[in-house]
């Protein structure tokens, strides 16, 4: 019997691509059952993982609560504190408020004021303006304080005139009077009916200019030639903060003044108490140390 060569060959094809695909059968499937083991293996380790999140979770939920509970308690200890230190004597004081190129962001300050005992009676705006206002203020008010004594006379003058008073000129007037006569200040209030204490509010526009860090030292200066005592008030958000500049000249301040701590601060200031107080780096305390004695 010949053998065709032909038929030879395919059959020994044939068995080939038997044994081939019945080897990639065999890998696929094996393949297959070892996916299913690594997806069981990969699914357990994230129920694993996320039951431990939840765990996580849950303690950090019961922190926050805590966290939230102490809150509350310091919260209700700082009002506490707050009502004694403005009810433990009236203030009875009557303020000036200048504000050096500041906008209406502190307007909630100033209508807090009544409940301290505290009467806004004049208020002093200071806008932005050319280098030639900046100058020509400045120029005012060392013209002010040479003059002193003739201006104390015009005063006296200006009370004969208006028959309100024969006696000699209260000096809680004289800062509200220079001011006053000041070119391109925006005096607003009851300019003759004396003050107790000045009110400094700045945003520190163009603090490092030369110009304008002139004005604000000759203004402190005018401020001090009446013996009338000021600090500095600013939020705790404030972007620039101008205590720097004023720390230096020796002015008292509070950097928090939109909290309760800040508006305590403020109130034993004008208790008497010096320095710098709030939050921020340039306070050295957050309130006096013995905040709740007056001195």
């Amino acid at each position: 019997m010949v053998i065709n060569i032909k038929h030879f060959i395919i059959t020994i094809i044939a068995i080939f691509l038997s044994l081939g695909v019945g080897i990639f059968i065999g890998v696929v499937v094996d393949s297959q059952h070892l996916f299913n083991e690594q997806q069981k293996v990969l699914v357990a380790q994230i129920e694993e993982e996320f039951e431990g999140f939840k765990q996580r979770n849950y303690e950090l939920m019961n922190k926050l609560e805590d966290y939230k509970l102490e809150n509350n308690r310091h919260d209700k200890f700082i009002d506490t504190i707050y009502k004694r230190v403005i009810n433990e004597e009236p203030l009875d004081l009557r303020v000036m408020i200048i504000n050096m190129f500041a906008d209406n962001n502190y307007l909630e300050i100033t209508q807090d004021l009544g409940g301290m005992g505290v009467k806004k009676t004049v208020e002093v705006n200071i806008t932005e303006g050319g280098e030639e206002n900046i100058e020509d203020m400045v120029l005012a008010i060392k013209d002010i304080l040479e003059k002193g004594n003739q201006n104390e006379e015009e005063i006296t003058d200006y009370n004969m005139d208006k028959v309100i008073s024969k006696l000699p000129i209260n000096r809680d007037i004289l800062l509200p009077f220079y001011l006053n006569n000041i070119k391109y200040l925006d005096v607003k209030g009851e300019i003759y009916s004396g003050i107790d204490y000045v009110f400094l509010i700045d945003n520190g526009f163009k603090i490092s200019d030369k110009n304008y860090g002139n004005l604000r030292k000759e203004i402190i200066n005018l401020i001090r030639s009446t013996n009338m005592p000021v600090m500095i008030l600013e939020k705790s958000d404030t972007d620039s903060s101008s205590i720097p500049f004023y720390k230096e000249l020796g002015i008292s301040s509070v950097d928090n003044i939109d909290t309760k701590l800040g508006k305590m601060a403020m109130i034993m200031i004008l208790r008497g108490k010096e320095g710098h107080f709030g939050e921020k780096e340039t306070a050295e305390n957050l309130l006096p140390d013995d905040f709740l004695v007056a001195e």
